[in-house]
């Protein structure tokens, strides 16, 4: 009954999410020809009305001699210039299209992941259709529409406290319940769990950090969770280690989707553990990084969603691959691998030798004494290893510890490195509440 009664509000208000979403389920069952042509149709029509509406872009096809109806293939979508987070802060003004008033837009702002955020602006439509993906990229998990989502999300403006009739009364419609992990400790989880633990056929949604904690903990106190039908982790890195603890916490799996504010609903998981990528949602290029030593390709997307602030090539900031093959759920959409994520997760050294985040995390995998970490590069040659304990902790673990730096100066040939171990009560999260297992001071 809620459903149906927040389904009809919606409509009422002229929300298209659900149409959207129908289109969306019926699109990734087509052929991977039909899709990318469906594709194509979107990127012509957006360069169409960029090139008609926004100063910035205008400018970029005047100064390159070509117009939108030349762009007949992928490799002309190549020739325009990538897009860059200082690009937007420095030209946020003429990237806004002409089409929407001022009064139409809503600012947005990234996570933080790197520090900074990244202001935009975007507009209703465009909200409207990144929650018929995040919709879809749920139920592809085996969340249906009328179960209970439950929301562990940390960007303190999702927060922000309304009051009165009408919004108690659209409350009390929604199925999911939004829970605030921008700060939390062992009572909060242990309130976020009792709520959890509430209801049958629960969907959990969250930071992979997060859900890790709340694995944790719910493993170290032998909590029972039998009433989760799956959790769907974003916004971090899902490493294998991440996912087989929440599959044990939560007896159910665990799957992945990758986004983000500026371009949502980039890919998501089937029940069959593929990556796949939404091809109506954003266009995805791998442009090659020499010499990396996994063969991962710097990720530029473009958004196929906001038309307010249309983001064309944008570089998200992100490493990963093409899949190979196809799925055995049967699904069009290509897949995509995530191998590793930040492109700011990787350190150099005195050498000016680039050393890839995924090393570092690494390290890490066998050593079963420690709740989280975080590696911090402050210069060349100083590295600081901050860590957490867990009820694991022993002297054979710290032993472990010890010999990490060893281990890294034999591997890399780091002779002059230092590492500054620290344990700690916490490790600070980002702006937006992520955690960082990677950051470096240092750049080259």
């Amino acid at each position: 009954m809620q459903t149906f009664l927040r389904k009809a509000l919606l409509k009422w208000r002229g929300s298209k999410r659900y149409d959207y979403l129908r289109e969306y389920e019926q699109l990734q069952w087509q052929p991977l020809e039909v899709i990318e042509q469906y594709q194509f149709d979107r990127i012509k029509k957006l360069f169409n009305h960029a090139y008609d509406t926004v100063s910035y872009y205008r400018q970029v096809f005047d100064d390159l001699g070509i117009h939108p109806k030349d762009i007949k293939n992928r490799s002309d979508v190549a020739r325009l210039p990538v897009l860059t987070k200082d690009i937007i802060r420095s030209h946020r003004g003429e990237l806004v299209s002409a089409t929407f008033k001022p009064e139409q837009l809503f600012k947005l702002s990234s996570g933080g992941s790197t520090g900074e955020p990244l202001h935009f602006y975007s507009h209703l439509e465009a909200y409207e259709k990144a929650q018929a993906l995040f919709m879809l990229g749920l139920k592809n998990s085996g969340w249906n529409e009328n179960e209970r989502l439950i929301s562990i999300w940390g960007n303190p403006g999702d927060f922000t406290q309304k009051t009165g009739m009408k919004e108690r009364f659209k409350k009390s419609l929604s199925t999911t319940l939004n829970l605030n992990a921008y700060q939390y400790d062992r009572d909060i989880i242990n309130g976020w769990i009792e709520q959890i633990l509430e209801k049958k056929n629960t969907f959990i949604y969250g930071y992979v950090s997060v859900m890790q904690n709340v694995a944790e903990h719910i493993i170290e106190n032998n909590i029972s969770v039998t009433n989760v039908k799956g959790v769907m982790t974003s916004a971090e890195k899902l490493h294998d280690w991440q996912r087989s603890l929440i599959q044990k916490a939560f007896n159910c799996k665990a799957f992945d989707q990758y986004g983000s504010r500026e371009v949502p609903g980039i890919a998501s998981e089937c029940p069959a553990g593929k990556m796949h990528q939404f091809l109506h949602s954003a266009y995805v290029e791998y442009l090659p990084v020499p010499d990396h030593p996994e063969n991962l390709c710097k990720l530029v997307v473009t958004s196929l969603v906001n038309d307010a602030m249309p983001f064309i090539r944008y570089e998200i900031g992100d490493f990963a691959m093409p899949g190979s093959g196809q799925c055995s759920c049967g699904r069009g959409f290509p897949l995509l691998d995530m191998k590793i994520g930040r492109i700011a997760d990787r350190f150099l050294t005195s050498r000016g030798k680039t050393i890839y985040g995924t090393f570092f995390v690494r390290q890490m995998y066998d050593i079963e004494g420690i709740k989280s970490f975080q590696f911090h590069q402050i210069n060349p040659q100083f590295i600081r290893l901050s860590l957490i304990k867990n009820h694991n902790f022993n002297d054979a673990e710290a032993q472990k510890i010890l010999r990490i730096e060893s281990k890294i100066k034999q591997a890399l040939d780091w002779d002059d490195l230092t590492i500054d171990v620290q344990y700690v009560e916490q490790i600070p999260k980002t702006i937006g509440g992520k955690h960082r297992y990677i950051i470096s001071d240092v750049t080259g």
